[in-house]
């Protein structure tokens, strides 16, 4: 049974000491982490702008491509070789415009190490109008038993669309109530 105040104090004093060793070990694990995080998501970030602009050089490079070749064709199979050049041509920009999108979502986590679901709404959208349009494309040229299969798949991305759409729309209205 101590009765001397020094043995009192020791024992909160070394219990802390230990606290202050983990916490520190704690900090500077966190700190490591945390810088190894953002190099992670700096290199991801490069890669996905490197990836936007091969996509879009691709984009345009095809596309050219695409509309040098009309010539040489029949002068009935020119307006659809057009026609699906073009929508290939929007295809190509949309799926640029997502990994952009997915490019600056990347780029707010580096800025504020905050990440928000409005970019992968937005993403998601656009995938789904990616869709349409390469089911449209697909059915100016299929045959008609690929019909229903193309009509569901159209539906659905309408859907998804519209969902979207709706949540983001319910995000911005919960987001401007809460300011």
């Amino acid at each position: 049974h101590p009765t001397h105040p020094a043995q009192h104090s020791r024992i909160p004093q070394t219990h802390s000491n230990h606290a202050e060793e983990a916490d520190t070990l704690a900090m500077s694990s966190g700190n490591f982490l945390d810088r190894a995080d953002t190099i992670v998501y700096a290199v991801v970030g490069v890669c996905f702008l490197f990836g936007a602009l091969c996509a879009l050089v691709y984009t345009f490079w095809d596309f050219g491509v695409s509309l040098m070749v009309i010539p040489s064709h029949p002068i009935t199979e020119g307006p659809g070789m057009a026609a699906e050049a073009i929508i290939q041509f929007i295809s190509g920009l949309l799926l640029v415009l997502i990994i952009v999108e997915v490019l600056g979502t990347v780029t707010h986590y580096l800025k504020s190490h905050e990440t928000s679901l409005r970019p992968f709404l937005f993403i998601g959208i656009v995938s789904a109008i990616r869709s349409v349009l390469s089911v449209g494309a697909r059915l100016s040229v299929s045959a008609a038993g690929d019909f229903n299969h193309s009509m569901i798949e159209l539906g659905v991305s309408a859907a998804v669309v519209v969902a979207l759409g709706i949540t983001l729309k319910i995000l911005g209205n919960l987001t401007d109530a809460h300011i």
